[in-house]
């Protein structure tokens, strides 16, 4: 399995029904698949990254940050004076809170992959959203990083995809195909699956490892990814098992 990364989008007690915060319709049926892609006897994988949504108590997504109601719509000024409209979502992966934690199940997995694993945290400064595993802060999981108490704006305003941090990782470790599995299909797996291809890795996605909020958007972003140079692999209950292998070995 030669430069292939397992990267595993927000399997967070937040997006997890039927509890969580900001809970992914069917969220939990993604873990017995990822539980699988964690067994080292079936799969070698060359690096394990798991991402987190990990934000501050005032992040500027959360609808209590502006008084607004969850999910309208506001106009808000990011930490780097850019102007666009930002989703409003009830509070959800702050730091220091149980719903910010990946769902025990997943986590205890992930210990037996702690030689040859990363952790990316994103959305941790308050006035940035970022939604893509790529627009995160790493951290080792054996020696966590505290996270930044500022709102963004002395960080870079543009980066390039080959610049950003976790490519610089990826690089290093001689990765450059990456199988993305995780929640949101319509936010976060869609964001990082195209800085991944943005980035020039390929990638695959494996349809009963992923979950959208929402049927429509998911449906429109797995075409988007597509249309990318993605690949999607297990639609509609169809084997994937070969195909996947067969794709790492290509």
């Amino acid at each position: 399995m030669s430069g292939t990364a397992l990267l595993i989008v927000d399997i967070q007690y937040d997006f997890l029904p039927p509890d969580g915060a900001l809970a992914v319709k069917d969220g939990r049926e993604v873990i017995p698949v990822i539980n699988g892609f964690l067994d080292p006897s079936k799969w070698d994988w060359d690096l394990v990254v798991a991402s987190k949504d990990y934000h501050p108590k005032n992040h500027i997504s959360f609808a209590s940050t502006h008084a607004k109601e969850p999910f309208s719509d506001q106009v808000v000024t990011d930490a780097h004076g850019f102007e666009y409209t930002q989703s409003m979502w009830p509070d959800h992966c702050v730091i220091g809170t149980h719903g910010s934690e990946i769902d025990k199940g997943i986590s205890d997995k992930l210990e037996r992959w702690k030689h040859k694993m990363t952790i990316v945290r994103k959305g941790s400064y308050s006035k940035l959203e970022g939604y893509s595993a790529f627009d995160g802060i790493l951290s080792d999981p054996t020696n966590p990083v505290e996270p930044p108490d500022t709102d963004g704006s002395e960080t870079d305003r543009v980066t390039l995809p080959s610049d950003l941090a976790l490519t610089r990782h990826l690089r290093s470790k001689h990765i450059h195909q990456i199988v993305v599995v995780g929640l949101a299909t319509d936010f976060c797996v869609l964001q990082t699956s195209l800085s991944a291809l943005s980035a020039g890795f390929r990638i695959v996605l494996v349809e009963p490892a992923i979950r959208g909020s929402f049927e429509d958007l998911s449906l429109a972003a797995l075409k988007k990814i597509e249309g990318a140079g993605g690949l999607v692999l297990g639609r509609n209950g169809q084997s994937w098992d070969d195909s996947l292998k067969e794709w790492i070995q290509s």
